[in-house]
């Protein structure tokens, strides 16, 4: 057994039989749950070879005869963007008929009064956060009023698996998903597409909601900043948020919102 990686309690090891992922947290076996889920509502996944209350062990993409690990040129291959996009879809489609899924966490859930007053303290700005908290009920009104459906949360080309023909492609690593609205999903892959693959995703993905595309503009950051409140060094991903809460853009989604 060769251990590939150990990271925020997450241990990854590769095995005669397949990869192995040992969950020392309790927060972190949702993962667990989460392949369950899916593998209920008919949404593609890793095969599931064997599991414990607080492991998985899964087919290793190394071997497997139909899938192989997601590369950086992915990102701008149109066709991988067209079954990336088959894949969200269904995902939330059945998403929205789960009946549990008020029982999973959301991002949106961060977005408390007493996690908003630690992110004020920590990002000062003089103009947003009166506002923000001058109309808190009415922002968080529009937040619950979304759609809801199973969301992924996490895309990166390291977390998917494409088929070798081609044809197919799913994203694995739940340790992330939840439930949530689906424009947030369809952005966040998108953001790390190239121009054409992203116009590939979005025609094969179809219209999206532009209620969450608003709320989106100002969750987005808000969710990223506290996600990057919690390290100890301030990430180099969340500088773009911190300067558009410095340069007046995050004032004005609030406003577009409101």
């Amino acid at each position: 057994m060769i251990k590939l990686r150990e990271k925020d309690g997450i241990s990854v090891y590769r095995t005669d039989d397949g990869v192995l992922k040992v969950f020392e947290r309790a927060e972190h076996r949702r993962e667990i749950e989460f392949y369950g889920i899916l593998q209920g509502c008919g949404v593609p996944t890793l095969r599931v070879l064997a599991q414990t209350e607080d492991s998985l062990l899964l087919e290793d993409l190394a071997h497997s005869p139909r899938w192989r690990l997601g590369q950086p040129e992915d990102m701008d291959d149109p066709n991988v963007a067209r079954a990336i996009a088959a894949w969200y879809k269904l995902l939330h489609k059945v998403g929205r008929e789960f009946a549990a899924l008020h029982t999973l966490t959301a991002e949106t859930d961060v977005f408390t009064l007493t996690n908003l007053r630690v992110l004020a303290e920590k990002f000062p700005s003089a103009t947003f956060w009166p506002v923000l908290f001058t109309h808190y009920d009415t922002i968080w009104a529009k937040i619950a009023a979304l759609p809801q459906t199973l969301a992924y949360n996490d895309f990166y080309h390291t977390n998917l698996a494409v088929a070798r023909d081609g044809a197919a492609a799913l994203m694995f690593d739940y340790n992330l998903a939840g439930r949530g609205y689906a424009y947030g999903d369809v952005r966040n892959v998108c953001s790390s597409l190239s121009p054409r693959a992203q116009a590939a995703f979005r025609a094969a993905y179809g219209a999206t909601n532009l209620a969450e595309q608003t709320v989106d503009s100002l969750i987005c950051d808000l969710v990223g900043l506290w996600t990057a409140a919690q390290r100890e060094r301030f990430p180099a991903w969340a500088e773009p948020m911190r300067e558009r809460l410095k340069n007046g853009a995050l004032l004005r989604a609030l406003e577009d919102l409101l």
